[in-house]
């Protein structure tokens, strides 16, 4: 990145995994600077400024928006929120990096890449495993045949976040429930691995609800030429895994997603 000029990024929110990952990873990135965080309260902001002396806050989302001194934003906010927010970014000249999932009806996201298309701005979901060099290896080796053809895939991702109520995730307002946190992981694996899509039609599921939100899902897909058999679960001990049978040999992901937490949990 040598003599380009580096993007300066802000924040909106203070949300634990900013904290915890993608702001340090910001802050780290070469050709990226981080440069603000909005959030509510000055307190909210000295974690971040800890390792990122320097850090501008913010006391609104508009202030940051309006800053020149921002060219794109990282939203980490809670589900229901994602949109309006990433609209507005746009709206206000910001590239974007919104967390996943970016949107929670059909609609809207083609409300955003109309958004994105008439700014000309980058907006982008947050979704690690088509950037992964694991993954990438995975879809490579499936692709040239390594295990013939593909026939069946099983994956399952789980933690247990009972304890915490008033977590987002076990939230209706704020677009909780395990298939909209981590069910992208699973169904998203296995569509970039695969490259195809599923079967219209070819979908059955048994979801278990508390608070109205989805905390055991699980799903049966078809799709062309292979079938899809898939568990996500807020309410079970932390496990991952992802496998993928053809008829002449099985890859299997024993770390698939985020291998650093499912150490720290195990």
């Amino acid at each position: 990145m040598a003599g380009k000029t580096p993007v300066r990024w802000g924040i909106l929110g203070a949300a634990k995994f900013a904290r915890e990952h993608m702001a340090p990873a910001i802050h780290a990135a070469r050709g990226a600077t981080l440069v603000g965080l909005a959030t509510s309260g000055a307190e909210k902001a000295a974690p971040f400024q800890a390792f990122a002396p320097g850090l501008k806050f913010f006391e609104s989302y508009e202030a940051l928006l309006a800053s020149p001194e921002i060219d794109a934003v990282y939203i980490p906010l809670p589900n229901h929120l994602h949109v309006e927010w990433t609209l507005k970014a746009l709206d206000a000249g910001k590239a974007v990096l919104t967390e996943k999932p970016i949107a929670m009806e059909e609609a809207e996201f083609d409300t955003l890449i109309a958004a994105r298309d008439r700014t000309g701005l980058l907006a982008a979901e947050a979704y690690m495993i088509v950037h992964h060099p694991q993954w990438k290896k995975a879809r490579a080796l499936v692709a040239e045949g390594a295990i013939g053809a593909l026939r069946h895939v099983r994956g399952a991702f789980c933690y247990n976040n009972a304890d915490e109520p008033e977590n987002i995730r076990n939230r209706p307002e704020t677009g909780g429930g395990a298939l909209r946190d981590i069910g992208v992981y699973t169904f998203g694996s296995t569509r970039f691995v695969s490259g195809k899509e599923p079967v219209k039609g070819g979908m059955r599921a048994n979801i278990s609800f508390e608070n109205e939100v989805d905390t055991l899902s699980l799903v049966t897909a078809e799709f062309p030429g292979f079938t899809l058999e898939t568990m996500v679960s807020m309410r079970l001990n932390p496990y991952q895994e992802m496998a993928f049978f053809g008829d002449r040999g099985t890859l299997r992901l024993t770390a698939p997603f985020n291998p650093a937490d499912l150490a720290k949990r195990q």
